[in-house]
């Protein structure tokens, strides 16, 4: 009797993630005939998602943010719900939430799976009990996989002081990865002025806030200057910036906001420079990826995963997180810096893109992972 073609789930808290962040690692899979799964919540990427030749799309209803213990406790059983209906050979939970139910849904059924840790948020170490607990909490939903990815060894280090198993097989990646043939260099911009982006959800923590701030410090300066920010505040946690505030940031004219953007590759190629000045949290950032790939030298927080994707003054700078001054005086660096030098950094920043970037690594860490678990279970069968 012939045996079904292996089965993987991909769990995460949005379509949009597993669509932006995942697709060419669930092609990957179905192109090696493996069948695959995906749970996620319904939004207005399920369509593209269910549309993936081999690949079945299963709604989990799933917050966002913080909700009421008896909505987290409906996501958990929705989720276990779906996993013991699919019964997939191998898991892998994206996002903090998918990783927590996801990694105790597993365990609790000896599916063999795999927790992608894509940053840790800010709310987990924070201090107090809350968060002591959940940091435990998150690390028990770890430990109990085949393998456990993270892009970047503050997060690992973070994991392995609340108790991570050491039996947990780690393999380290450099981000989401990106698609190297999507995101390609396009010279300098055409319209001549130095522009500064901001790509990410309008929310506190990514250091929008700071953005704004800084952009009125330098345009003072170098009134040339354009700030632009892409993004809006769907999918955004509780630090979404008001309408009010947004609002005042409008009136003031300094940095424009052009809103989401189904397509950030114009605005990459219409900036001379990323800016990433995110408060902490992060796995490590795909804009910066996309941005390098696209030849873009990128300003960054110092903090972990932003500044593990930046080489300091080859493809970018790394300023204080949370500090406006400080990340003024980095555009200032930037504005000044010769045209060729900081043509010579997007050239640098494409190089290594290609060496350390591509999203097939990743695909291919996640195929590995699954194909030694195929294999572990076969033997004892």
């Amino acid at each position: 009797m012939k045996r079904d073609a292996p089965k993987i789930a991909f769990c995460a808290g949005t379509s949009w993630y597993l669509w932006n962040f995942r697709r060419n690692v669930i092609r990957y899979f179905t192109e090696r005939e493996w069948r695959v799964c995906l749970l996620a919540p319904e939004d207005a990427w399920t369509e593209r998602l269910a549309a993936l030749s081999g690949a079945n799309h299963i709604p989990w209803r799933v917050s966002l943010d913080g909700a009421a213990i008896v909505e987290e406790a409906g996501s958990l059983c929705r989720l276990h719900g779906a996993l013991r209906r699919e019964r997939p050979d191998f898991v892998l939970n994206h996002g903090i939430k998918a990783n927590i139910y996801g990694g105790l849904s597993c365990r609790a059924q000896s599916i063999p799976y795999a927790n992608v840790v894509s940053g840790l948020g800010m709310r987990i170490s924070r201090p107090g009990i809350f968060a002591s607990a959940l940091a435990r909490l998150y690390t028990f939903a770890c430990s109990g996989g085949a393998a456990l990815i993270v892009q970047n060894s503050s997060d690992l280090d973070f994991l392995r002081q609340n108790g991570l198993s050491p039996r947990v097989q780690v393999r380290q990646v450099m981000g989401s990865g990106v698609d190297l043939a999507h995101f390609t260099p396009e010279g300098e911009p055409g319209h001549g002025e130095p522009c500064f982006l901001f790509v990410g959800r309008l929310q506190e923590d990514k250091g929008i806030r700071e953005f704004v701030e800084a952009a009125a410090m330098v345009r003072r300066d170098f009134p040339s200057a354009r700030f632009v920010v892409v993004g809006d505040a769907q999918h955004a946690n509780s630090c979404a910036v008001g309408h009010d505030v947004l609002n005042g940031w409008r009136q003031q004219e300094v940095v424009e906001f052009v809103g989401r953007q189904e397509d950030v590759r114009p605005w990459i190629a219409s900036a001379t420079t990323l800016v990433m000045p995110s408060h902490g949290g992060e796995g490590m950032p795909k804009v910066i990826l996309e941005a390098a790939a696209a030849g873009r030298p990128t300003i960054a927080s110092d903090v972990p995963g932003c500044r593990d994707a930046v080489l300091p003054g080859r493809t970018g700078w790394i300023c204080a997180a949370k500090d406006a001054a400080a990340l003024a005086e980095a555009m200032r660096e930037a504005l000044r810096t010769d045209p060729a030098r900081l043509a010579q950094m997007g050239t640098t920043a494409r190089e290594w893109a290609v060496e350390a970037f591509s999203d097939e690594e990743m695909a291919r860490v996640a195929f590995e992972l699954a194909e030694a678990s195929m294999r572990r279970s076969s033997s004892l069968t």
